[in-house]
């Protein structure tokens, strides 16, 4: 459990830090880059052309040199001269000066191409992607004061430069892991060498050795994962320092060059023209500075840029400020970076001092640490679920002899199970549509279809078979029991991925999601089938609350697991590894709860049924239109469960992220703040399930969770003013809430006596199946509000029609 848990933290945290290494060492070619870019426009502003220019040969040569690491001048292996190549480009990807001499004359690859910005006919400011290995850096070069775009400098570098890097730092990091999963090895050794199990103790002690065990190995396998963040938090910090003072070094000896150059032509230190402006340019470029300076010899300062302004300091109306130290920058030790200036003559003229900003380098970390902290929770949710799994196989290794205890199935089985396979599904689920655009053929689409239709058909295809085996799996429990539906649902999902895996085309792709789909809804319903099957009428919450909290920490770090796993192998061989899981978790289940797959006895018919409740008088006459026309069903499915959903999905998963988007919050902020409504279902829905499992009257609880729905919208409506990014996360944590209430719409239907009449499990499937229908109209619905009304006024309507249905639900339910 210590070696799976670390290892998935270090997955998790490798594949994060990764990311950001690499975005550091393109911003460092970014300094090298943009001072060629500068050369350019000013050598075009003096009249030469891009066809014909005369020293561009030394330009890109001297680019090289500075782009050249620190290995290459050591002569370390592992890299070779083509490993970075600097060339010039006309618009249109043609070469035509490069430091690679191959390279002239032909064209760069599409994707790494300069692409206009959006509504505009100018080019982004600036483009860097990875393509078959190599990481392209491309930036505009535009003429006069038109800005005519009329090259692009376009930096490559091979992945063996990132992969070198890459190898050194964890080289670094492999001592520290050994350190740390060692201390927690012997901690728990010392812990488990002192633990007692005795299959005869009472029920109470084997209770308390039972919260003894998992106390200790959560409080100690998570400060080893605290541990191993803060180290990596510690090294990032390091690295990013060490990487902001090579930078600096590197944008310092570029000035210093073009200072030196003025110089040598015989201008004076105090009559460079513009330079404040020129500093202000490479501050605005560069995020990671705080300040340039350049001092004449006796150490007072002539031209000042920081993120508050430039100044001449070398002006009459100035020299009074420059002796007042006004504009003075702090010099803290290890985060400047100076240069002698000299002239022809070799004598020292002034000093140029790099300031690199303190404040950067924290926000750096603070977002580091939230990205840290945002793996370590994910993390936590995979050790705990193995926690669970863990205590259910000792405990039926001490229980084993024990007469009493053999053969019992508890409720909360299914929870470990639940996860694992909702690990499987959900590792694909954050770029189907990603790989159906690698799929897609552009010349023979699918049915004519375009690409952006295409691309939505595998989740709308995989609803879809979900939806129809939601219903067979009903029925299906109900006769033969929930283990072959399971069983055979994880096959169908199973070999669906591995076929996903090997699909040539779309067709044979959308093929496999149905599959997959098919033997999805199968195991869901079967898996509630399990919980109806081992729970009382007063458990039923309770146990539908364990096997959602398994779900959610499935789904959550399945999918961060597989986006992880796609960024390093692509999109295709993640399918096989999901598809792995489920078949492999085929072969655990049968022996794990082999105890709990036994066919359901056949039960008779109720005596004296309820003339309330019973609207046929056999359950033979009992069908599915008999049972959605039951009042309390139909008016359960109209004004309370439909409208939940339509709201869920409208406003969390199709409203939310648009907002956020437009008001400047980051991707990642995003995907934090909507793992709240899964932490609501994962750790509080069982609570509450279990108080409300005892109620006899289960309506007000659905109701309560109604009114909490419609106050997560108004909370949103008269609160985004204030803060839009705290409104949505408030509001998403009522709608995980009012989620946590669920579970006690499927006790409060199979209370129902026409429930019992059509099957317990039937009576679910075919209720989540209609329901689905509001996770298909619910973004629908929210944009043609938004379309018709407006997003203020259509959110209003949408909370007030919300809150209308929840007291006609009151009523008439």
């Amino acid at each position: 459990m210590l070696v799976l848990a670390l290892g998935f933290n270090i997955l998790l945290t490798s594949a994060t830090f990764e990311k950001l290494y690499v975005e550091i060492f393109i911003s460092k070619n970014n300094v090298v880059a943009k001072d060629l870019q500068r050369n350019l426009e000013t050598a075009l502003r003096f009249g030469k052309r891009i066809d014909k220019f005369i020293g561009m040969d030394k330009l890109i040569l001297e680019a090289r040199q500075h782009l050249a690491p620190a290995q290459k001048k050591t002569g370390e292996s592992g890299t070779d001269e083509d490993d970075i190549v600097v060339s010039i480009t006309y618009p249109d990807g043609y070469v035509v000066y490069s430091s690679s001499a191959q390279v002239v004359g032909t064209n760069l690859p599409e994707a790494a191409r300069l692409r206009p910005a959006k509504g505009t006919q100018s080019p982004v400011e600036s483009h860097s992607v990875k393509h078959k290995g190599v990481y392209y850096l491309s930036l505009p070069v535009k003429q006069g004061l038109s800005k005519k775009w009329v090259a692009t400098v376009t930096v490559a570098v091979s992945q063996k430069q990132v992969k070198t890097m890459l190898r050194g730092i964890i080289m670094k990091s492999i001592k520290r892991i050994a350190a740390v999963l060692f201390s927690a090895m012997a901690l728990l050794i010392i812990f488990l060498r002192f633990l007692t199990l005795d299959p005869s103790s009472p029920k109470k002690s084997l209770r308390r050795i039972k919260f003894k065990i998992s106390a200790f190995f959560f409080i100690i396998i998570c400060l080893a994962q605290i541990t191993l963040n803060l180290f990596n938090l510690f090294e990032f910090r390091v690295h990013f320092l060490d990487v902001a003072t090579q930078k600096s070094v590197v944008m310092s000896e570029l000035l210093k060059q073009d200072i030196e150059y003025l110089l040598a032509k015989g201008l004076n230190i105090r009559r460079l023209i513009k330079m404040d402006q020129t500093l202000a340019d490479i501050i605005a470029a560069s995020p990671e500075l705080d300040g340039i300076t350049i001092s004449d010899n006796t150490g007072l300062p002539l031209y000042v840029a920081s993120r508050h302004g430039m100044h001449n300091l070398t002006t009459s109306e100035n020299k009074k400020s420059q002796h007042s130290g006004m504009f003075l920058l702090h010099n803290y030790p290890g985060y400047t970076v100076t240069q002698n200036l000299l002239n022809t003559r070799k004598s020292e003229t002034g000093t140029l001092t790099v300031h690199i900003s303190k404040d950067a380098l924290f926000k750096k970390l603070e977002a580091i640490t939230l990205d840290s902290i945002t793996v370590l929770v994910i993390s936590i949710f995979f050790f705990v679920e193995l926690l669970i799994l863990q205590i259910q196989l000792i405990e039926r290794q001490v229980t084993g002899g024990s007469h009493a205890y053999r053969g019992q199935v508890h409720y909360t089985s299914i929870r470990p199970v639940a996860f694992m396979f909702f690990f499987g599904v959900d590792t694909c689920i954050s770029f189907l549509p990603l790989h159906m655009a690698t799929l897609y053929n552009p010349y023979d689409p699918l049915l004519g279809l375009s690409k952006d239709i295409i691309m939505g058909l595998p989740i709308s295809i995989q609803m879809l078979f979900t939806s129809m085996s939601l219903l067979i799996s009903g029925a299906w429990c109900d006769k033969r029991g929930w283990a072959e539906p399971f069983l055979i649902g994880l096959f169908l999902s199973g070999t669906g991925f591995i076929f996903a895996w090997l699909a040539p085309s779309s067709l044979y792709f959308l093929i496999a999601l149905g599959l997959v789909g098919m033997g999805y809804g199968l195991s869901l319903m079967a898996a509630q089938g399990f919980v109806i099957a081992h729970t009382t009428t007063k458990e039923t919450a309770q146990g539908m609350a364990q096997l959602w909290a398994g779900v959610y920490a499935g789904s959550i770090c399945g999918g961060a697991t597989g986006a992880m796993l796609a960024d390093r192998m692509g999109y295709a061989p993640v399918f096989l590894v999901g598809g792995s899981i489920l078949l492999l978790l085929i072969v655990s289940t049968f022996f794990m709860m082999k105890d709990a797959m036994k066919r359901p006895k056949p039960v008779s018919p109720p005596s004296r049924p309820n003339p309330t409740e019973q609207t046929f008088p056999s359950s033979r006459n009992t069908s599915v239109l008999s049972f959605l026309f039951n009042r309390k069903i139909f008016t359960l499915i109209v004004f309370y469960g439909l409208p939940w959903y339509i709201v869920l999905i409208g406003f969390m998963n199709y409203y939310s992220p648009i907002y956020l988007k437009s008001i400047g919050v980051s991707q990642s902020n995003i995907g934090r703040i909507f793992m709240i409504y899964g932490i609501c279902l994962m750790y509080v829905a069982p609570y509450i399930s279990k108080i409300v499992g005892q109620a006899h009257d289960k309506k007000r609880y659905l109701v309560m969770g109604s009114f909490v729905g419609s106050l997560s919208i108004a909370n949103f409506y008269f609160f985004k003013d204030f803060s839009g990014v705290v409104s949505v996360t408030v509001s998403i944590f009522l709608l995980g809430l009012s989620a946590c209430l669920i579970p006690v719409r499927s006790a409060y239907v199979l209370d129902i006596h026409i429930s019992k009449q059509l099957g317990g499990a039937k009576a679910i499937g075919v209720l989540n199946a209609v329901l689905r229908l509001g996770q298909v109209t619910g973004p629908i619905l929210f944009g043609w509000l938004f379309i018709t009304m407006g997003s203020d006024s259509g959110i209003a309507v949408a909370a007030a029609v919300y809150l209308l249905f929840t007291l006609i639900f009151i009523l008439v339910g």
